[in-house]
């Protein structure tokens, strides 16, 4: 969602512990993930090209990403479907609409721990 990827990178940049990369496809963030190696991804179940879970499992595959952390956003995942993401690397799932707040502290207890 174009509106979250600019939401995102204004709550994320004007924090300077952080540098920020967005990517509108499965298939992009692979390339920034890849380039960049990010020490935490925020990822939206549902892409154009692929689902979060498939994701997760790319980036536990690589071992250059094992400490990399994973929040998933969505607002259409059931129970089954959260559960699945967390069994496939994902660390932390929040449900669209989040709360701005609680997702910056979420990411810097990840970020922390």
């Amino acid at each position: 969602d174009p509106e979250i990827l600019v939401l995102f990178r204004v709550i994320l940049s004007d924090d300077d512990r952080y540098e920020v990369r967005t990517a509108a496809t499965g298939y992009d963030a692979g390339l920034v993930t890849e380039q960049f190696r990010p020490h935490l991804i925020v990822l939206d179940y549902m892409l154009p090209d692929i689902n979060g879970n498939r994701v997760c499992e790319t980036i536990r595959q690589n071992g250059e990403l094992a400490n990399t952390r994973i929040i998933v956003v969505s607002g259409v995942v059931n129970r089954e479907e959260v559960d699945d993401l967390l069994r496939c690397g994902a660390d932390e799932f929040i449900k669209k609409p989040f709360n701005v707040d609680h997702l910056l502290k979420r990411i810097e207890t990840l970020l922390t721990a």
